[in-house]
């Protein structure tokens, strides 16, 4: 699932999927406006086929939380 999302991400910022490692914070690690969780969170929903509301993705911080919260929406 990490590889899956470290490609997400790296459609909506300029990074080397290699960066998306767990615990990395999405916002100032990784350099995420709260546009580009957005517009991701509907990338994700599609491609896990979840629920990702706007009121969710932006309490999302690190890529652990992200996993986490795909997995127990499943």
């Amino acid at each position: 699932m990490l590889e899956q999302l470290a490609e997400i991400i790296c459609n909506y910022i300029d990074i080397d999927p290699d960066e998306v490692k767990s615990g990395v914070s999405l916002r100032s690690d990784l350099g995420m406006s709260s546009l580009d969780m957005i517009n991701m969170a509907v990338e994700i929903e599609d491609t896990f086929n979840i629920s990702l509301p706007n009121s969710e993705i932006i309490n999302i911080s690190t890529v652990d939380e992200l996993i986490k919260y795909i997995e127990d929406n499943k």
